[in-house]
């Protein structure tokens, strides 16, 4: 059977269509608490026929003719009642069926009881009652929702936004169904094709807008401290080489210190949901006043005799170091007081810094100090042993620790010259029984020449002194 309403193929057994929700009209569509007036009314009508029969039956000896046409007269006129009662009725199941308020509480009826369909079919004529109802439309979405029909339920809302571009409710009811999906990328989509300021600061979370710099992109001549905020929580990804940055880039946790320089900072923002913003692109010149080159003494070259290695750079600069052969940064050695020369091949690498974070040029030195001396290196270390097991600092060759369960190491990596005699200079290490290693503060030295052992100590100005055992 076809629908009247609009021509689709109705399921068998179904007394309204589907797809339209129009109900099928087999039988007059009577109202149960109408049937149950007209059924009062007809038993009343019954009951006073019988009483008339009854009446009728005591008269009937009386002129049979004028009896004869007292009946026609009669039901004449109860047909016409029953004629009149019907067509009440008619215009009343009319008026219920046209009633926008029957209809909505109808369908309010059915979906309490879980009879989806049947609410669905309630408010689509709802909906034809009164097309401009948003609320109604809405209403029907959820309907739809509930009874599994999500292309319906889709269909519904969007047509409530081609209406009103800032019905929240219709996108709360789109976004809870993306969400349940996992789709977010359309939760994304769905926001920002409104246009609406007012629904992308309602659901921002569900959005991913690229970061936000602290400072416009231009020239400067200070250090810069930039910072990257976000519309909402998730995960900043950034480089500064103007390279496109992905999962595998530094991730934003702290500001971003930009010194002298020029950088392309390109960054894209990942919000909770996985959703991945465009990419931002800013560029920053940072152009400061150079700090001084690090003087440095001795010049680079091959050192028989012990050497400090010393540094000078104008009040207010500090200076950082490598031994690596490595670029320093401020991240690197602090430079505070002379270094002794390493025995045997050595690369060092200075940079000083101004106090505004201005970078020297780096300066390069590369040594090679073979001591000369009477005692070699051996000799001197087995000596050192020797007489830290006669004072009890340690109790074997092993160097084992008494009481303590580790043992010391010392390593001799550097030679020093205090008032024109040369040591072989010695610094110890605690290892504890789990192999961790750390430094004690104590520092020894052999007498070069004769083998003599020494208390070893540094003075307020890097400088170091010497005490006999």
């Amino acid at each position: 059977m076809k629908c009247l309403n609009c021509g689709n193929e109705i399921d068998e057994g179904k007394l309204y269509c589907s797809h339209c929700g129009y109900e099928i009209q087999l039988v007059p569509d009577f109202e149960p608490e109408i049937e149950e007036k007209v059924s009062d009314v007809l038993e009343g009508i019954t009951s006073n026929l019988i009483e008339s029969e009854q009446q009728e039956e005591e008269q009937r000896r009386q002129a049979w003719e004028e009896k004869k046409n007292g009946k026609l007269r009669f039901y004449s006129a109860v047909t016409a009642v029953i004629l009149i009662i019907a067509l009440a009725a008619g215009f009343f199941v009319a008026d219920q069926r046209n009633s926008l308020e029957k209809q909505l509480a109808k369908a309010q009826e059915n979906a309490e009881e879980k009879k989806y369909d049947k609410a669905i079919a309630y408010m689509l004529r709802a909906v034809e009652l009164d097309n401009t109802d948003l609320n109604i439309k809405n209403m029907l979405g959820a309907y739809y929702v509930l009874d599994g029909q999500t292309e319906y339920a889709i269909a519904t809302f969007e047509s409530v936004l081609d209406t009103d571009r800032e019905n929240e409710d219709a996108y709360r009811n789109l976004i809870a169904i993306y969400e349940k999906e996992g789709e977010y990328e359309k939760i994304n989509a769905l926001i920002r094709s409104g246009g609406s300021e007012k629904i992308i600061n309602t659901f921002t979370k569900y959005i991913a807008n690229p970061p936000q710099f602290s400072h416009e992109q231009g020239t400067y001549d200070e250090i810069l401290s930039l910072k990257l905020t976000t519309n909402t929580t998730g995960t900043v990804y950034y480089t500064l080489d103007g390279s496109q940055p992905d999962e595998k880039s530094a991730v934003y946790r702290n500001s971003i210190v930009l010194e002298d320089g020029i950088y392309t900072v390109r960054a894209y923002f990942v919000n909770d949901y996985g959703i991945q913003s465009e990419t931002a692109v800013q560029i920053y010149q940072i152009h400061l006043d150079k700090a001084h080159e690090p003087e440095v003494m001795p010049d680079s070259g091959e050192y028989t005799s012990p050497q400090m290695i010393s540094v000078t750079v104008p009040k207010g600069e500090q200076v950082y170091y490598t031994v690596d052969g490595s670029t320093p940064t401020r991240d690197s050695i602090p430079y505070n007081n002379p270094i002794a020369l390493p025995i045997g091949g050595s690369s060092y690498r200075f940079i000083s810094y101004s106090e505004d974070g201005a970078a020297s040029e780096v300066v390069r030195r590369d040594y090679a100090f073979v001591f000369e001396s009477v005692l070699n290196l051996e000799s001197a270390m087995n000596l050192l042993v020797v007489g830290l097991m006669e004072k009890g600092v340690i109790a074997d060759t092993d160097c084992s620790v008494p009481g303590k369960g580790g043992r010391n190491l010392y390593v001799c990596s550097s030679a020093i010259s205090i008032n024109e005699r040369n040591y072989f200079l010695v610094v110890e290490y605690y290892e504890d029984p789990t192999g961790v290693n750390t430094r004690t503060g104590n520092m020894y030295c052999v007498d070069a020449e004769t083998g003599g052992l020494y208390t070893a100590a540094t003075t307020d100005d890097g400088h170091y002194s010497v005490v006999s055992f």
